[in-house]
This record gives C-alpha cells, structure tokens and sequence, in this order.
C-alpha cells in the first residue's frame, strides 16, 4: 500500500533497552493518540509472604501511534536528540525492511485484547500460531465482546488469536463457546 505523509495511520515504534515508555510524555504533550500495553506482574514483598501487583510493559521496547507522519517526524526528531537515540524510530518489517503500519481494525482489535489488564493474555510470535487452521470468529459477549479474530486451542482452551502481521499474535483468556460467532 502506499500511504501519503498526510495519512493518520497506526505506526509501530521501536525504541530499543526500554526507551519506548520514555517517548509517551513527548506523544501526549503533542496529544497524539497512542497505545502501550501493560500487564500486571505479581511481586513478592521482600522478607514476607505477600505480594502486591504491579504494571509492567508487556512490549518494552515497542508503541504504538496514532498520527500523520507529517505530525510525528518532528517530535520523532526531538525525541531522538532528548533521549540520545541514533537509530531510526520506525519499526520495519525484516523481510521487506518497510515501515510497519497496523491497519485501524487490528490495532483496535489488539487493543481491546492487549488493553484489558483485568484478563489474562498470551504472547506468541506469528510462527507458534498457525492462523490459516483456525476459524475466523467475532466474540459475542464477554469482555472481549465486539472483537474479531482466529479460534485456536492453545494449551487446551479456546482463545481469541489476534493478530498483527510481521510482529505477533495475542491470544485471550478461555473464551465460552456461547460467546463466539463463526464469521465469513
């Protein structure tokens, strides 16, 4: 596809040994949209038997944007000068070395399987998933309600695969029978 730099369009940012949570300040003083995924970690407290839960980013080293090339090169520009990166801000694909662009029905469909801290998620690179097996489904009811995606079994359950090309899939929690619709 061929995008102008006008486009408002999904973009993946890579920002490598953790730098990428560092670029949100820089994305929300321009009030671009953007999108970090965070899980909850159980910690133990140290010399006891409790834990606390704490967020951690699920992708440390990846965003995700919402904007116009045009609006995001010369925050991209600053960002690289504030926090001494050198390298291209824009994740590329490794076969055709393009900037990745995730189109809008993924990204809100990762979103609303990535976003949900209260469920559980599985991470898996798009070559633990053979997608092409499963059925493509839009769940019904639930949490994940409203998303589409691919049935699989993974460790035994029925999980919701969402997928995004040339980076990974995310798979939900148990998924019901009740609440999935087969879709063509």
């Amino acid at each position: 596809m061929d995008y102008s730099n006008s486009d408002i369009l999904w973009y993946v940012l890579f920002a490598a040994n953790g730098k990428a949570e560092k670029i949100k300040p820089y994305l929300e003083a321009a009030a671009i949209e953007y999108f970090f995924p965070l899980y909850y970690k159980e910690i133990k407290i140290r010399d006891s038997e409790r834990y606390r839960r704490v967020l951690y980013p699920l992708l440390r080293n990846l965003i995700f944007v919402k904007s116009s090339k045009d609006v995001l090169n010369p925050i991209l520009t600053e960002v690289k000068l504030k926090l001494n990166i050198s390298s291209d801000l824009y994740y590329r694909g490794l076969a055709d070395k393009k900037i990745v662009i995730v189109p809008d029905h993924q990204m809100l469909n990762f979103i609303a399987v990535a976003g949900n801290e209260k469920e559980q998620v599985i991470y898996l690179s798009n070559d633990e998933v053979k997608l092409k097996k499963g059925a493509k489904v839009r769940i019904i009811g639930g949490a994940f309600e409203g998303v589409e995606g691919i049935l699989l079994k993974i460790k035994g359950d029925r999980r919701l695969v969402v997928s995004i090309p040339s980076l990974f899939s995310v798979a939900t929690a148990f998924i019901p029978s009740y609440y999935v619709q087969e879709i063509e």
